[in-house]
């Protein structure tokens, strides 16, 4: 792949003006936008079940699990790895949706992977290999038997399909909500490292990934300390909203951080001490492309979360780490002994992102083929509905609201990363 140098905005403003002349009009108005994107498809109950394979954002995956539960009728059924829902890479829903709905009986599977990950999957007709069987049982920890390897039919993700390198074919887009980010250091961390601003972060992430922590907080005395770049990989929206919001640039080169328990890279299974660290390795693929040393990172918000709540001595690294997280990740690694950073001074609120004074935030989409028809797309389209009207901002059990209601804000923006603007 070709890696173009420079901001965000002077790579992709041509491609997204054409892709969002319309959207622009739409999205002068958030209440025009739902009706235009989301007139439901009708279709007669069925009894036959319809399976439904949902990939992408992993920062948004606790909202849309949330709100597959609430388009199914109560008694069903769901299976998931890990040790919670909100945080579980894969998943599997069996029930009946709601009459409202079609009435339509349904396996949804779940496999989060990153938005740019879902985009480039579903718009290429690539399949994912990780899709859990249809007798998982119900509950936590899941064991890791899978499908074999199947196209998904839906991806959420926190980006345009513009910004992505997978542009075409162009899926069919409904934007369901607001997604907020946070940039956060780690457990153990000085209180002085507390605010992130665009420049900080071209310098340190385009830069050797490492910077000064005097530069931060301005104490001399701190010049020796270093602050260090985590982060997510190449499939990642979470990484492309970053960096497109910050001007580091999607497509440049950048260089991230694993620490290290001796010979470990940390991440999900427990709290570990930092003996040392590496740039992520040359050898990391993603999308069959091979990244350079420090370029790729963590292919999981759950696993970066982890890596954030690792303590022990910093004297071995000499320094302490940030990182950037959806609010669901970042809730995680906060309960962990994290903390939240300010972005150009502003700390994160739902009323800061609505008014336009928190600007580190994208539009969360659900997409699919133009194709993709029947009953999948009726569950597919009550699904964005439930997460435009509700559940963007609906609290699941355990974590925190992955986002906010597109009918909240009070602004809005064209491209990811773009310049805010009033809708008053």
């Amino acid at each position: 792949m070709m890696r173009a140098a420079g901001p965000f905005c002077y790579l992709h403003c041509a491609t997204i003006n054409e892709q969002h002349e319309t959207e622009h009009k739409q999205m002068k108005v958030p209440k025009i936008l739902m009706a235009g994107l989301l007139a439901l498809s009708t279709a007669a109950i069925v009894n036959a079940q319809t399976t439904i394979r949902i990939t992408g954002s992993t920062a948004f995956r606790a909202g849309t699990m949330q709100a597959i539960g609430d388009i199914l009728q109560p008694g069903y059924t769901v299976g998931y790895s890990g040790s919670s829902l909100p945080g579980a890479s894969q998943a599997i829903f069996t029930g009946t949706t709601y009459a409202t709905n079609g009435g339509i009986g349904v396996i949804i599977k779940c496999s989060w992977s990153g938005s740019v990950g879902g985009v480039l999957t579903v718009s290429q007709h690539i399949p994912v290999t990780t899709w859990l069987v249809n007798s998982t049982p119900a509950g936590g920890s899941a064991p890791a038997n899978y499908d074999p390897p199947t196209v998904p039919d839906v991806c959420m993700s926190d980006v345009f399909q513009a910004s992505t390198p997978f542009p075409t074919p162009k899926l069919t887009d409904q934007i369901v909500g607001i997604v907020p980010f946070k940039w956060v250091r780690n457990n153990g961390s000085v209180s002085t490292l507390a605010n992130m601003t665009p420049q900080l972060a071209i310098s340190l992430y385009t830069g050797t990934g490492r910077l000064p922590l005097a530069l931060f907080n301005g104490n001399n005395s701190d010049e020796g300390t270093n602050v260090f770049a985590l982060g997510r990989n190449a499939d990642s929206g979470t990484r492309l909203t970053a960096f497109a919001e910050t001007g580091v640039g999607v497509l440049n080169n950048v260089h991230q951080y694993y620490p290290l328990n001796g010979a470990t890279i940390i991440k999900s299974g427990g709290t570990l001490i930092v003996t040392g660290q590496e740039l992520v390795p040359q050898n990391d693929i993603v999308n069959g492309i091979t990244y350079p040393a420090g370029d790729s990172g963590y292919n999981s918000g759950g696993d970066l979360a982890a890596a954030m709540k690792s303590t022990g001595s910093f004297a071995a690294v000499g320094g302490y780490y940030v990182t950037y997280l959806g609010l669901p990740d970042a809730y995680t690694a906060e309960n962990g002994g994290a903390t939240d950073m300010t972005y150009n001074g502003v700390a994160y609120s739902p009323a800061a992102v609505e008014e336009g004074q928190y600007t580190f935030w994208g539009y969360e989409h659900l997409d699919y083929l133009s194709t993709y028809g029947g009953n999948g797309k009726t569950v597919a389209d009550a699904l964005a509905a439930k997460i435009l009207n509700q559940d963007a901002a609906v609290i699941p059990s355990g974590s925190v609201a992955p986002g906010i209601l597109l009918g909240s804000m009070n602004v809005q923006r064209f491209t990811d990363g773009g310049p805010i603007s009033n809708l008053y």
